[in-house]
């Protein structure tokens, strides 16, 4: 069970993390530390230590958990040797986000979840949160198109 409230605290924070980006973001293209004053730029190192990676993926991870499922559907191979979602025209290529029904853990735990990872290829296709799984079959679900 989740602690009370916490799901509506991320939701709330979402918005704030986000302007968070975008101030790492004009720091790093539009700050310019000889018109500031000691003490901002003593802020923008400790800001920029922070590391916008940080806030960029907490800003994507909360938009992703929070968007709309568009699809659910089994994951097949087309004639092109991409992975598509059966009975659509979504196609997966390197990049594509999904979230894919997996073990909580491992393979060998009983508890599944919806799993957030994204497809690439090397070789063959396979998803980023779960290289060794096969993607034939599986299923997968889209959010927020």
């Amino acid at each position: 069970m989740l602690r009370q409230g916490m799901i509506e605290r991320f939701k709330k924070a979402a918005p704030i993390i986000r302007a968070l980006v975008d101030d790492l973001a004009w720091i790093q293209n539009e700050f310019n530390p000889e018109k500031a004053t000691e003490e901002e730029r003593t802020y923008v190192k400790h800001l920029l230590g922070l590391g916008s990676n940080a806030f960029d993926e907490s800003d994507w991870r909360l938009k992703r958990m929070y968007a709309a499922i568009s699809r659910t559907g089994r994951l097949v191979r087309n004639s092109a040797g991409r992975f598509e979602m059966e009975g659509t025209d979504i196609e997966f290529t390197c990049g594509s986000s999904c979230e894919v029904y997996a073990p909580y853990f491992s393979d060998e735990e009983e508890w599944m979840t919806w799993l957030p990872t994204s497809i690439e290829y090397s070789g063959d296709y396979y998803f980023t949160a779960r290289p060794d799984m096969k993607l034939g079959g599986t299923l997968v679900r889209i959010k927020g198109r």
